[in-house]
């Protein structure tokens, strides 16, 4: 009888606990996986939607516009890569978005192009720079600087070339949306522009 309640004992204090646990977890996760399932879809074109509005915004004189489909330039591996290229179904130019290492990790920077290969304006959609210092190189002002630069003279801000200028106390911020628009100005050239 003693056996048979050290059993039951040792079932109710240790074993017990841990089933319980893994129930919860298992109803959590599948909880979890349901939400995501249903959220997903809204979340994913929510994302499109909005990288459209962005393209419009930046290449205003284009009426819709196509992935390109063509390699994309990876200028620095894995610190500096073009993620996209749409180009305007009109010809009016297309959008790279660049991917680049800045101080919170890789910043996303939408790039316009014009037919003639000019800058029509940078956006920065995604980052993980910290507020107040390393966004303010993401100002517009600051990244008025661009628009109608068809070409930078060095992939490095520092080099004050082209009247570029790094936001002070935001370097490595402004480094990073400079490689991204000099990316993307590569990402033009090797697609021969827009056809």
């Amino acid at each position: 009888v003693l056996r048979m309640e050290n059993k039951n004992s040792a079932f109710k204090e240790f074993i017990s606990p841990i089933l319980v646990l893994v129930i919860i977890c298992f109803v959590v996760t599948f909880a979890l996986a349901f939400t995501y399932g249903i959220t997903k879809p809204i979340i994913d074109e929510n994302t499109a939607k909005a990288a459209s509005e962005a393209r419009m915004e930046l290449l205003s004189d284009a009426d819709n516009f196509t992935d390109s489909g063509a390699d994309l330039v990876e200028y620095e591996p894995g610190k500096v890569f073009a993620v996209d290229a749409f180009t305007a179904d009109n010809g009016a130019g297309m959008v790279v978005t660049v991917k680049s290492n800045s101080y919170g990790g890789l910043l996303t920077a939408m790039v316009g192009i014009d037919k003639d290969g000019a800058i029509t304006g940078v956006k920065i959609t995604e980052h993980a720079d910290t507020p107040g210092v390393g966004t303010k190189a993401q100002d517009p002002g600051h990244l008025s600087q661009y628009v109608g630069l068809n070409q930078l003279s060095s992939e490095v801000i520092k080099d004050h070339v082209d009247n570029v200028v790094e936001v002070t106390g935001a370097s490595v911020s402004s480094g990073a949306i400079h490689k991204a628009v000099y990316c993307a100005l590569e990402q033009y050239r090797a697609m021969g522009g827009v056809k």
